[in-house]
């Protein structure tokens, strides 16, 4: 029997947090029953279109959503689904997801499943847009899923949330893979040339969301209360050259390094000695997760979900303290720490990819069939 195929929704394919998460459940979806093909926003190709084809998947492109070109958005959306209807299944990642649930709709697709992956967005035209969608989504979805639960009283409001009728799916990781290994700890820091320093690290897209500045803020401070201290940036976005000029303003270019988008992260987290995500807002941070596995210690805003506290190792700060706060405490978690494996913690969590792409599987095998 062919498998079945599943239309999932994404702004891009490159390697962001949403992106990455549902590429964790692609890789441990059983291909033989549920292949994913997906719809995307962006004209050029991403990280990972070159694995989802390794996996019989299609890849279908429209143009960006933009507010003020709605009717060609509308339509190039709409060729898409009335030309495939062989999808019975449509899961949208999106932030604004209202508009392509509606094509969806109106394309007869009948399982049309709204993910919130997001507790807040940038405040600019599609903010409103957003505002609007909160309104109406639930007219259009069939069903409403969320990575935490600040995700989803953002998207789908708190009574929604309260009355059982958005289910959780938490962001599954390979937690073998990201297991504490003291071996790969040294290679790492050898390779990097970091063997005798204090390595701060940080893993995201370059963005408003991320709080670059401020993390630059606070690490200005940790390097002035110790000058054998490094931060290790990984990712990249549309704001790396604003971020590079701030720490040629801040005389940090010896002690930052670029390091970009990284497919082995896995190891990148072996090397460093604290975890900082100082973020304005986000779902539910993969990358907080990941850094507990390898036992990190895990220093994050107050504003992030609850649900990601899975060790001791974590502690949280108010975006309005002081850098000179944040420094001083990542200091002190640094000095305090005992690296350990966290693996059992992770697992008991809910955090494990193979149980949850096995769920996901048989949920889209019973939609599909039903």
């Amino acid at each position: 029997m062919a498998p079945i195929r599943v239309l999932h929704n994404i702004v891009s394919l490159d390697m962001g947090g949403i992106e990455t998460a549902v590429m964790n459940l692609y890789r441990h979806i059983d291909k033989e029953k549920v292949v994913f093909d997906f719809l995307v926003h962006r004209p050029t190709e991403g990280f990972y279109e070159k694995e989802i084809r390794s996996y019989g998947g299609k890849i279908y492109r429209t143009p960006r959503f933009n507010p003020l070109k709605m009717r060609r958005y509308r339509r190039s959306c709409m060729e898409i689904l009335r030309e495939h209807p062989e999808y019975k299944v449509f899961h949208s990642h999106q932030e604004l997801n209202l508009w392509t649930l509606k094509y969806a709709e109106k394309a007869g697709i009948p399982c049309r499943i709204a993910h919130s992956h997001n507790a807040k967005t940038v405040v600019n035209l599609k903010f409103f847009f957003f505002l609007y969608e909160k309104l109406f989504i639930k007219r259009h979805c069939t069903d409403m899923f969320m990575c935490s639960t600040l995700a989803g009283e953002w998207s789908y409001g708190k009574k929604a949330v309260q009355d059982g009728r958005v289910r959780m799916s938490k962001n599954g990781i390979e937690v073998e893979r990201f297991r504490y290994n003291e071996e790969v700890r040294r290679e790492v820091r050898r390779e990097l040339n970091v063997e005798d320093k204090i390595v701060i690290g940080h893993a995201g897209r370059f963005m408003q969301q991320k709080n670059h500045m401020f993390l630059l803020d606070i690490f200005r401070k940790i390097h002035d209360r110790n000058p054998d201290t490094v931060l290790l940036l990984c990712g990249e976005g549309r704001l790396e050259e604003d971020i590079r000029r701030k720490v040629k303003e801040l005389e940090l270019e010896d002690h930052v390094r670029f390091l970009g988008v990284r497919p082995d992260m896995d190891r990148m987290y072996q090397g460093f000695d604290l975890f900082l995500l100082p973020s304005l807002w986000e779902g539910l941070p993969v990358v907080g997760i990941e850094a507990q596995t390898s036992g990190l210690p895990v220093l994050m805003s107050d504003v992030i979900t609850p649900e990601v506290e899975v060790t001791p190792c974590v502690k949280k700060l108010s975006l309005k303290d002081s850098p000179d706060v944040w420094a001083q405490t990542a200091l002190e978690m640094i000095r305090e720490h005992q690296r350990q494996d966290e693996y059992q913690r992770i697992v008991d969590a809910g955090f494990d990819i193979r149980e949850t792409a096995k769920w996901w599987q048989n949920y889209y095998l019973e939609k599909y069939r039903g």
